[in-house]
């Protein structure tokens, strides 16, 4: 019996100092807001969390459709702060956890650099922007009109077929007539730089008709966010 009682106390006492060692561990609450990076939106979605250097404190925060979140954290940890979010650049901080600490978290949006004007058609050898071309300008004038701080540059190319005078003359009237386009849907001329590079930059070297419409294209290229 004797031997069976000193266990039992060794137990509690075993018990009592990880009790005391948990309690020593003061919760803090961590606040702040999920932002987008480049015009302090909000941005609602999810936040992992992870306590470095091990890992041993984890978890999954949803924010507020408002972009605001709340925390519990322990106090002098450093923990790891991620999101993943489609549309947005892969986002991660380190966070001391501090008293009253208020951390916004800023995300940037995953703007593709360069893309081309699959549906953009003109008539041969024309400027004229045919009517099945609105569809896809009106949704570059809806993302640049959410997006006030973009600035972008259309950039004009022809098929290096026939006189590259006459190719350069082209491709400006073009990339002038879908900048036109834009500042009609209410787009800010200043937000739109025009280049013209003829036939000088194909995509493709090939001579087949195929070919020839692929070098022939309008592309957007965003120089400022």
């Amino acid at each position: 019996m004797r031997k069976i009682y000193s266990f039992a106390i060794f137990s509690l006492a075993l018990v009592t100092t990880t009790f005391a060692q948990v309690s020593n561990d003061t919760l803090v609450l961590v606040q702040g807001k999920m932002l987008k990076a480049q015009d302090s939106t909000p941005v609602a979605g999810n936040i992992l969390y992870e306590k470095l250097p091990y890992y041993d404190d984890m978890g999954m925060a949803s924010t507020k459709p408002d972009g605001s979140y709340e925390i519990q954290l322990i106090k002098g940890k450093t923990y790891n702060f991620s999101v993943t979010k489609s549309g947005f650049k892969k986002f991660q901080q380190e966070i001391k956890v501090l008293d009253n600490q208020i951390n916004n978290l800023y995300i940037e949006e995953d703007i593709v650099e360069l893309r081309k004007l699959e549906n953009l058609i003109f008539a041969r050898g024309s400027d004229q922007i045919s009517p099945s071309s609105f569809s896809e300008l009106n949704e570059l004038a809806i993302w640049m009109n959410e997006n006030p701080s973009i600035v972008i540059q259309l950039e004009g190319h022809t098929d290096f077929a026939g006189n590259p005078d006459a190719n350069m003359r082209l491709s400006e009237a073009r990339v002038l007539a879908v900048q036109e386009y834009l500042i009609d849907q209410k787009v800010k001329k200043s937000r739109i730089f025009t280049k013209a590079f003829g036939g000088t930059q194909p995509v493709t070297q090939d001579r087949s008709d195929e070919a020839k419409a692929l070098n022939r294209r309008v592309e957007v290229r965003v120089i400022r966010r």
